[in-house]
């Protein structure tokens, strides 16, 4: 996996591809640090959390993502640490020479983490991933397109809704505004094909374009695993991508700290 690759799996926003494909070469071939840091007042927005610590590391190397744990009263028995990811010559070395430094009211006590993952960890990682990729929610829906495009998220599923609500279990919406189309999912198979058989529906002066969602069921690997050509990944993985990343983070950091004290 190369600069480029890492950096769009850690979710980092750029203002265009341009920009992020620019950074990525920058930290091309420089060390990976992984930053620890405890100290900092968990009761304070996560935003204001992680402008400091930026501001504070960015001396070190350049910073491609900041983790910071959610929940603070969730385990109270463990310190409430944030990840800081940097890439640079040096960053390990500058970053801990940080530890104790006053950021405005508290001190930042730093450690370096190790990169490797313990084999526990790793594996309550994949099953977290492979509970939500087989979460039976997403297993029949469609995606839309062709609505009104201008009218509020809120409103297009309301909309969307009362077209599917006589085809059965709604389970889940979402509404892509970037792509401009909406996946609507129901609880049995049947739900599925009842809202295929709505394409070309017309809704306020739209005609619908409804067609099957790239799902687990819809849009299987080959055997072994293997992908074959034409395979999407199933919509709502992409969908949660972010979310689920950070919350993967968050519960692997906290069963790692629970290790620890055992």
């Amino acid at each position: 996996m190369d600069a480029y690759d890492i950096l769009r799996s850690e979710r980092e926003e750029f203002e265009s591809e341009a920009a992020e494909k620019a950074f990525a070469d920058r930290i091309s071939g420089k060390p990976r640090a992984l930053i620890s840091v405890a100290g900092y007042n968990p009761n304070l927005p996560e935003d204001d959390i992680k402008k400091e610590l930026i501001d504070l590391f960015s001396s070190c190397g350049d910073v491609t993502r900041v983790i910071v744990p959610k929940d603070p009263d969730h385990s109270p028995n463990l310190d409430r640490r944030a990840l800081v990811i940097l890439f640079g010559d040096g960053a390990e070395e500058k970053a801990l020479q940080l530890n104790g430094t006053d950021v405005g009211g508290w001190n930042a006590l730093v450690k370096v983490e190790s990169d490797e993952e313990d084999e526990e960890a790793a594996r309550y990682r994949s099953s977290l991933i492979n509970e939500l990729m087989n979460d039976p929610k997403f297993w029949y829906g469609v995606s839309v397109r062709g609505y009104d495009t201008n009218l509020p998220v809120d409103e297009v599923e309301t909309v969307l809704k009362e077209v599917f609500s006589d085809c059965g279990e709604i389970t889940h919406v979402f509404v892509d505004t970037l792509d401009k189309l909406t996946n609507v999912y129901f609880s049995l198979q049947e739900g599925e094909a009842r809202a295929l058989a709505l394409h070309g529906t017309n809704v306020g002066g739209f005609k619908l374009d409804i067609s099957r969602v790239a799902s687990v069921l819809s849009n299987r690997p080959l055997g072994n695993g293997e992908i074959g050509l034409g395979y999407t990944v199933p919509a709502h993985m992409i969908e949660f991508a972010n979310k689920k990343d950070d919350e993967i983070e968050d519960k692997v950091m906290a069963f790692k700290k629970q290790r620890r004290l055992i």
